[in-house]
């Protein structure tokens, strides 16, 4: 009778044991795992339904709501082409699984999950994606003919089912006149308006829509702040272009915090450019114009620097791509006035700057000083110039030879005139006695007329 009880003892423990396996065995032996080695991507598992064991079907979760998802999911075996479509276009699916697979943290992550659907579904992506091609519904089991797999992987990075986009490109020139110029540095005046034209490449695509796009721009020391003036923003492709309007298509940003610590910022607007396809076309560019002037404390034969960049973002990441820099350059012309004998400098000289043909004024001023220079107020593009002298020392004759100086060959010379002392009367000598004789003549002379007009007096009388 002992030996009984033992042995249906035994069989009842080993009965339990066994019940208590089947639902830990059936609830731990399904894995998906989510891999790709492009980082910046997020992805969210959203649970859709579980496998009801006893009549085969999927049951809804309760976090989905989507009335067309649920309809989907009752209908779905292996094949789930309609559910997937349903998915994407849905809201009604809930927040999805907290624990998302982010690629920029690891290359992949495997899910330990229960028998039903799930939904994978690319939440957040880089801002030069171009686009997932395929969003995922994972069943479990999944039969493959006539093997059930309890275990899948899916890798994005197969087939090409992530696609990117290359950098965009950002240049810069000068622009003069009608002529467009390369980044090589050229040179202005005082009075030149210096042209700025800004080109960067469109990005982003219609499945990946940017939320802001900025082109900016970095003016160095010796360009005015001040005075810079849009002229035009376009959206250009190949020779077709589209004016842009400030306040409607594009801002002005001047806030350097905002923009990288740039001058200032052409940000197009998210609204009336950004989220329309027609933005994204293939060989879009956007082109911006601007003009300025040299700074009052613009640096005197050396590069002054200006360089634009492009800052743009999809809402998750944010990209800085930097452009070119191009150099402006100008020029002063110093003169100085010495004794010819001496050498020593000399002060109270006026000198003045003509253009090429020595005819057209530019500036005059005075030398001044111990060293009896004058540096020309006017800032100089490269070219040929005339100095002259048109005003003397006091003292000294006026020498108006012109001297011509050649920029930016003779960038670094000092134009020297020499004067000599004007000749005066000698003080000794020769020139007192004829002063003398002279003077002592033309007192005998009036001696002799006032006694005649005496005699002719008296006879009257």
């Amino acid at each position: 009778m002992k030996s009984v009880k033992r042995v249906l003892s035994v069989t009842v423990a080993v009965l339990l044991i066994a019940m208590m396996m089947i639902p830990a065995v059936s609830a731990a032996d399904y894995s998906f795992t989510l891999k790709t080695e492009k980082p910046g991507y997020e992805f969210t598992v959203y649970p859709l339904a579980t496998l009801n064991t006893t009549t085969g079907k999927y049951e809804a979760t309760d976090n989905v709501t989507d009335s067309t998802v649920k309809s989907a999911i009752l209908t779905s075996t292996y094949e789930t082409a309609n559910l997937l479509e349903a998915c994407k276009k849905s809201t009604g699916l809930g927040d999805g699984l907290a624990d998302k697979f982010v690629s920029s943290t690891s290359n992949e992550k495997t899910y330990n999950v229960g028998a039903g659907i799930y939904y994978v579904k690319c939440t957040d992506v880089p801002v030069n994606n171009k686009e997932i091609l395929q969003e995922s519904i994972v069943v479990l089991p999944y039969k493959d003919g006539t093997q059930t797999i309890n275990s899948l992987t899916i890798d994005y990075d197969q087939n090409g089912k992530i696609k990117e986009l290359g950098e965009p490109g950002v240049k810069k020139h000068f622009k003069l006149g009608d002529e467009t110029l390369t980044k090589e540095d050229q040179t202005f005046g005082s009075n030149d308006d210096i042209t700025y034209v800004l080109t960067a490449d469109v990005t982003g695509s219609t499945a990946n829509k940017l939320t802001s796009y900025i082109i900016t721009d970095t003016m160095g020391t010796g360009l005015d702040t001040n005075k810079k003036d849009i002229v035009s923003v376009v959206l250009k492709n190949g020779t077709t272009e589209t004016p842009l309007t400030e306040g409607t298509n594009y801002n002005v940003i001047t806030e350097p915090a905002d923009i990288g610590g740039a001058t200032f910022g052409v940000s197009i607007d998210a609204k009336t450019v950004l989220d329309k396809n027609d933005f994204y076309a293939t060989g879009n560019q956007v082109v911006v114009t601007y003009t300025t002037k040299l700074a009052s404390d613009a640096p005197v034969n050396t590069n002054i620097p200006n360089t634009d960049a492009l800052i743009y973002s999809n809402g998750s990441d944010t990209k800085t791509i930097p452009g070119d820099t191009v150099n402006a350059k100008t020029y002063k012309i110093t003169a100085q006035k010495i004794d010819a004998n001496t050498q020593a400098p000399l002060t109270g000289a006026t000198f003045t700057l003509y253009k090429a043909d020595g005819t057209t004024e530019i500036t005059s001023g005075t030398t001044s000083g111990n060293e009896g220079k004058v540096t020309f107020d006017k800032y100089l593009a490269a070219g040929t110039y005339i100095v002259k002298e048109t005003g003397a020392p006091e003292g000294y004759n006026l020498n108006s030879t012109p001297q011509t100086v050649v920029l930016p060959g003779d960038a670094d010379r000092i134009v020297v005139i020499e004067d000599t002392k004007a000749k005066l009367p000698n003080t000794g000598g020769n020139g007192t006695l004829m002063f003398t004789i002279i003077g002592g003549s033309l007192v005998l002379l009036a001696a002799a007329l006032f006694i005649v007009v005496m005699k002719k007096k008296s006879s009257a009388k």
